[in-house]
Formats: C-alpha cells, sequence, structure tokens
C-alpha cells in the first residue's frame, strides 16, 4: 500500500494512472497519485535516489562526531 505524500490518499501500485499510458512504464520509478495527480520518486526503485540517500548519510555519519566534541 502507497500513501500520497500530498493528499494522504492510499492506494496499490496498480492504480497508477500515469504508469498505464506511458509506453517506458515498465521499471519507470515515478510514483503518481491516482487521486490528485501528485508525482514522487519511488525510492526503492531509482538507484540515483538510493547513491543520493547513502552519500548523504555517509557525510552525516562523517560529520557526526566532530559536532559531539565541539559539545
Amino acid at each position: 500500500m502507497t500513501k500520497c505524500a500530498l493528499c494522504g490518499y492510499e492506494f496499490e501500485e496498480k492504480e497508477l494512472a500515469c504508469h498505464s499510458k506511458c509506453p517506458m512504464s515498465e521499471g519507470c520509478a515515478i510514483i503518481c497519485c491516482p487521486n490528485c495527480g501528485f508525482q514522487e520518486v519511488d525510492e526503492s526503485k531509482s538507484e540515483v535516489a538510493v547513491l543520493i540517500r547513502r552519500t548523504w548519510q555517509a557525510i552525516t555519519q562523517w560529520h557526526q562526531p566532530a559536532q559531539e566534541k565541539t559539545r
């Protein structure tokens, strides 16, 4: 079950209206809310989103001990 970040509507991935008409729908990393049309990246399907998340976590973990030392 997926929940829209904009309107809060809960829906199954099968209901994604934008994917049914797109010729590139197989493997697409965009989730479209069938209620309001809001589009967001499905982070579990996007290799770029996974790479950015891992990089961001590594950066924040690397800086965290330096912040604790100043206290």
